[in-house]
């Protein structure tokens, strides 16, 4: 018996113990003797090379020539279409417009925040880190605007003590919880904040506005990222303010609701200036023939790039 199997040898260990428990006749092959590598990706060549190893002959069905295959498609990582944390990072983006300020990112979807057009995540080392260096640098730059950005599971995991830390020492910072409801980037694990413990059953949500009112957060509002106006106020009202001032970024990942429909390019207003491709690098907003067009296999209807579109030519949602 051969177990291929990338990380540890997890499957090879338990068949081993039921074939001693049981006294089974097998043999079993994998990382623990060497006939797999201990380390590095399991890719199909890797795999067919194991393969016609362990059953001591080329089989072409598993081993076949892949030298003139064209290259993959390079497709860097990205923030999914509609994702409701890119409306969080331009409503940031556009408030702290001509100002200083730091944005200190986390570990989550929203570390892909960092890339451009956004370019908006200066700092990533580890989960709760975002809140905790954004204090810092108040206290070394305290002529600049200093935000954090957490998702809602990683607050609860590890950004609560940071913001202790934070209202004790007297910081002058502004807490981003973006709370999509979910822990998107490990498999939409519950929290929480959820509702739903991890044995399925309905419990009830802790609220992170009260936790962080709790722990002394003076400032506190909760806004809707895709309502672009509003998001932009409620940053500008957190900047005019000393302390600790947290905002809470609330909209369900689209991975866990159904979009409501999807936009349209009204070719007509189009001015073709590419304003909503340059400024927010959704995957949805493509060019066909040279003109901006929207994908409707990814547009979630969001809207976010008909509220920053100069010519009104973004919206008209399509029912579907």
């Amino acid at each position: 018996m051969l177990c291929v199997e990338e990380l540890s040898p997890y499957i090879e260990e338990q068949i081993l113990k039921l074939a001693g428990r049981h006294h089974l006749d097998i043999k079993v092959h994998g990382k623990l003797d060497g006939s797999v590598p201990h380390n590095g990706e399991n890719s199909a060549e890797l795999s067919a090379k194991v393969i016609n190893e362990f059953t001591g002959k080329v089989d072409e069905s598993v081993c076949a020539d892949m030298s003139d295959a064209p290259a993959l498609p390079v497709r860097p990582p990205v923030l999914c279409a509609g994702c409701p944390h890119r409306a969080s990072f331009y409503a940031v983006k556009q408030a702290m417009k001509g100002k200083k300020a730091f944005f200190c990112g986390d570990i989550g979807c929203y570390t892909l925040g960092n890339a451009m057009p956004l370019d908006m995540v200066d700092t990533c080392l580890c989960m709760g880190a975002g809140i905790t260096m954004a204090q810092g640098l108040y206290h070394t730059h305290d002529d600049a605007v200093c935000f954090s950005f957490t998702g809602d599971s990683t607050f609860f995991a590890s950004g609560m003590t940071g913001v202790v830390n934070a209202v004790y020492n007297e910081a002058d910072i502004i807490i981003c919880v973006l709370d999509n409801s979910t822990t998107a980037m490990t498999g939409h694990q519950p929290h929480p904040g959820t509702g739903r413990n991890m044995m399925g059953n309905v419990v009830d949500k802790v609220d992170i506005a009260k936790v962080l009112e709790g722990m002394g957060v003076k400032k506190i509002v909760t806004v809707n990222p895709l309502d672009l106006d509003a998001s932009v106020k409620a940053v500008n009202e957190c900047a005019a303010e000393k302390g600790v001032k947290a905002i809470i970024f609330k909209s369900p990942c689209i991975a866990i609701t159904k979009p409501a429909g999807k936009c349209a390019v009204d070719s007509g207003k189009c001015i073709n200036c590419k304003k909503c491709i340059r400024e927010i690098g959704c995957p949805a907003l493509i060019t066909a023939d040279g003109k901006v067009a929207i994908d409707r296999n990814l547009c979630t209807g969001c809207g976010l790039c008909a509220q920053i579109c100069p010519a009104g030519a973004i919206g008209g949602e399509e029912r579907e």
